[in-house]
Order: C-alpha cells, then sequence, then structure tokens
C-alpha cells in the first residue's frame, strides 16, 4: 500500500498545483483586461473639469483619464506627501490646490522634490507664478480629497490630478512624476512555476512509485533460511 500512497499524494499535490496555475492565468487575464481598459482612458482626449462632474458618481470613470484645467493655484494651502521615493532616492510630492471658481478647487499633485529625510523641504522655492500668501504645509502620506475637505474654504473634486509633464513655468528642482506603466506583473511567471511543480509532483511521485514497486518485487523474490 505504502507505494500507492506515494502515488495517491504526489497526484493530489499536482492537481492543486495545477488549480494554483489556472488560478494565476486568470490573474493575468483580469490584469490584462484592466490594463486595456485604463489604456484606453489615457488615449481618450482629456476631460475638461467644466465637463466632468463633481459628484461622487463620475469618480470611478475618470481615474487614469487625462485633464485639463485652468485656475490660480493656491499656494497658502498646500500639502507635503511625506516619504515618497523616486528610484531610491527620498523625496516628498508637493500637493497644490488649483482653484477653478470661486467656491471650487482640484488637488494638483504638481511634482516631486529631493529630501533628505523624505519630509523637509523649502516650498516657497518650489512656487510658481501667481503664487502669494504663507505657506500653509500639511504633512500627509496620502492626501486625499474626501478626508481633507474640512480644511479648505472651498469644494474640492472628489479626485487628485498629477502632473505627468514638466510645464515651463515650473521649477527645474520639482521633477513631473510619470503615471505608473500598465504591466502584466508577475503572474504569467507564477502560473509556469506551479505548472513546473505539478509536472515534478507527477512524475517524481510515478517514479517513487515504480521504484517502491520493484523494491518490493525484489524482497519478495528473496527466499529466507531458518
Amino acid at each position: 500500500m505504502r507505494q500507492y500512497a506515494v502515488l495517491v499524494i504526489g497526484l493530489i499535490a499536482a492537481a492543486l498545483f495545477m488549480r494554483l496555475g489556472v488560478w494565476q492565468l486568470d490573474r493575468l487575464g483580469e490584469r490584462r483586461g484592466r490594463n486595456s481598459r485604463l489604456a484606453a482612458r489615457l488615449a481618450a482626449p482629456p476631460v475638461g473639469l467644466g465637463d466632468a462632474g463633481w459628484d461622487t458618481g463620475e469618480v470611478d470613470s475618470l481615474r487614469y483619464r487625462r485633464a485639463q484645467a485652468a485656475g490660480v493655484f493656491d499656494f497658502t494651502r498646500e500639502i507635503v506627501v511625506t516619504g515618497r521615493s523616486v528610484r531610491g532616492a527620498p523625496g516628498v510630492s508637493v500637493v497644490t490646490p488649483l482653484v477653478v471658481a470661486p467656491d471650487r478647487a482640484v488637488l494638483v499633485e504638481r511634482g516631486w522634490t529631493a529630501s533628505a529625510d523624505g519630509r523637509t523641504v523649502q516650498l516657497a522655492s518650489l512656487r510658481e507664478r501667481g503664487a502669494g500668501g504663507t505657506a500653509w504645509p500639511r504633512y500627509l502620506r496620502r492626501p486625499l480629497p474626501r478626508a481633507l475637505q474640512g480644511a479648505y474654504p472651498y469644494q474640492l473634486h472628489p479626485l487628485l490630478l498629477r502632473r505627468t509633464a514638466h510645464p515651463v513655468e515650473a521649477p527645474v528642482a520639482l521633477r513631473a512624476v510619470p503615471a505608473p506603466p500598465l504591466t502584466e506583473g508577475p503572474h504569467l511567471s507564477y502560473a509556469v512555476q506551479w505548472f513546473a511543480f505539478a509536472t515534478i509532483a507527477i512524475v517524481g511521485s510515478v517514479l517513487l512509485y515504480l521504484k517502491t514497486r520493484r523494491e518490493a518485487g525484489a524482497e519478495g523474490g528473496v527466499a529466507q533460511f531458518y
């Protein structure tokens, strides 16, 4: 019975590995579908804030859309997003509200700048045309518009804009951060890995089964004298 147990355990392990491989292929298909949808959004014409609603019902459809907005930066109520590294270099991202109407604004991630401790930054040197007032930095890990609404005298758009290209008027020290690339992730390599484990389990269990069967046959053919 021992040789059959080895074979059964190997086949069960192979079935489990195969299932994990299929699961990774399913996740790869989902990732490719998501990338296709986001790529279509990125290729679409830029949406103006006047065309996009400010209600939460349209938020999801605006993610990864290119956008354009005109207004005045409010440098008196800036946010410093701490602990942001680019290619291993510590730094921060600077988020500034862009006032597009007397009662409306949208948070704009203007760019990234180096900071030795991932927190300290001279905001005055990173301002653009139209700067005025005193600095009002808030130090956060994630600038969520809904959570910050109470700190502003105007209504914030529920999504944050990010500059992905460096405008002429922007300070050189403030680098625009491109959108993250749409990759397929490690799902295909994981699937291949699980299928390889399944193959090893099947071949290994069969070889071990044959070996134990031969050994059992050899033991049965030897005469014992007492």
